[in-house]
């Protein structure tokens, strides 16, 4: 069993547009915080686009225990996220580059965790 095509692109769609927040928050020029708050509301739309792809997959429908795990995952890696955003306004984020990447590990960890269960599970890998 693999898991169905709404969710495999909606993987695809959050991985880029993660990839893409990543590079922004990385940025050493000025213009860090117009970038960061294009991404920035991306990203929110890619949460919920997957949220909703990992609920309504078949596979994961099919196996609760694994939808449960998933689904904690993938939660706890969004309130990390959330709660970097409001601590670390974008204009913030250009005024202290480095204090920001330290503040960001939690979501990084976040990402991790999830991405492994990804692999792990679904066999799906970015």
């Amino acid at each position: 069993m693999t898991i169905g095509t709404e969710l495999v692109e909606a993987l695809r769609s959050f991985a880029a547009v993660e990839k893409d927040i990543v590079a922004a928050g990385q940025r050493a020029d000025n213009d860090i915080a117009v970038e960061l708050v294009r991404v920035r509301r991306e990203l929110v739309l890619e949460f919920a686009s997957l949220g909703k792809a990992l609920e309504q997959d078949p596979l994961l429908k099919a196996h609760p225990d694994k939808m449960t795990e998933g689904t904690r995952l993938f939660s706890a890696f969004r309130s990390a996220n959330s709660i970097n955003q409001a601590n670390w306004p974008a204009i913030r984020v250009r005024d202290e580059r480095e204090a920001y990447r330290g503040a960001s590990m939690p979501v990084v960890d976040r990402s991790r965790a999830f991405w492994g269960w990804v692999d792990r599970e679904l066999g799906f890998r970015r």
